[in-house]
């Protein structure tokens, strides 16, 4: 397992990012496009995707990081790869916090 951890290490690091990156780019790009979200029907979202360079760019985000996260799904167990998948929630708390300015709840 440790020689297949060595071949992945990058890949899995790739899709850290890309899905971190990706969240951090849907939150600001739909923040700043406004509107009230109660009001959002199936055509105005994706009115509001194809406007928003910050929400496309996240989505193209999630694609890089899908095709890393397949890329090491081929080379390691799953039982193995997912729990690297669980800093993505602790990082994304963190960019939450300190570059969106949410509070993270204690309990």
């Amino acid at each position: 397992m440790t020689d297949q951890l060595a071949q992945s290490w990058w890949l899995i690091l790739l899709s850290l990012a890309s899905g971190v990156g990706g969240q951090t780019c849907l939150k600001i790009g739909l923040t700043q496009a406004g509107g009230n979200s109660s009001d959002d029907t199936l055509f105005s979202l994706i009115g509001l995707i194809l406007r928003s360079p910050l929400v496309l760019a996240g989505l193209a985000l999630y694609v890089l990081g899908a095709l890393a996260w397949i890329a090491v799904l081929r080379r390691m167990d799953l039982s193995y790869a997912y729990p690297f998948l669980a800093i993505n929630f602790v990082l994304i708390a963190l960019v939450s916090q300190y570059v969106l300015g949410e509070t993270i709840p204690v309990t």
